[in-house]
């Protein structure tokens, strides 16, 4: 909810019902003022935040970093951290060395397209015709 500025990075993941917001939305005393006071939010590139988490105006999140599932995020979070928590706190600082940012995973579409054609054929490999009618014939019980 922009009333004026949230600014999103490459790569950043949002999960469902993530609140990130610039504004009070009304004052405190004054709740016919429309917007109340706002500051900018900036999420860096290659940010993930959590279900539910909860970002507040003025917040700035540092490339790399991870907000936990129902975080509440009042102060700025430097990169490559991990923080969750009411109010968000350091868990984890994230070694970028060993990082794979989601720019790195869709790089090469036509590498990835065939990763996940092996993968599907690994996991299905017991999916026969053959398989399929001995399952008719004799069904497994045991499931």
């Amino acid at each position: 909810m922009a009333a004026e500025k949230i600014e999103i990075g490459d790569a950043c993941m949002i999960a469902h019902g993530a609140y990130i917001s610039d504004a009070d939305w009304h004052g405190i005393y004054d709740r016919a003022q429309p917007v109340g006071n706002t500051k900018p939010i900036i999420l860096k590139d290659n940010v993930w935040i959590g279900d539910s988490a909860i970002i507040c105006k003025g917040v700035s999140i540092g490339e790399n970093s991870i907000i936990g599932a129902g975080a509440v995020v009042t102060k700025n979070v430097p990169e490559n951290c991990i923080y969750a928590g009411n109010p968000a706190r350091l868990v984890k600082k994230i070694n970028e060395k060993e990082f794979n940012t989601r720019k790195d995973f869709f790089s090469d579409p036509a590498k990835l397209a065939y990763e996940f054609d092996m993968l599907d054929k690994f996991s299905l490999k017991e999916n026969t015709l053959l398989n399929w009618f001995k399952s008719l014939v004799n069904p497994d019980k045991t499931h």
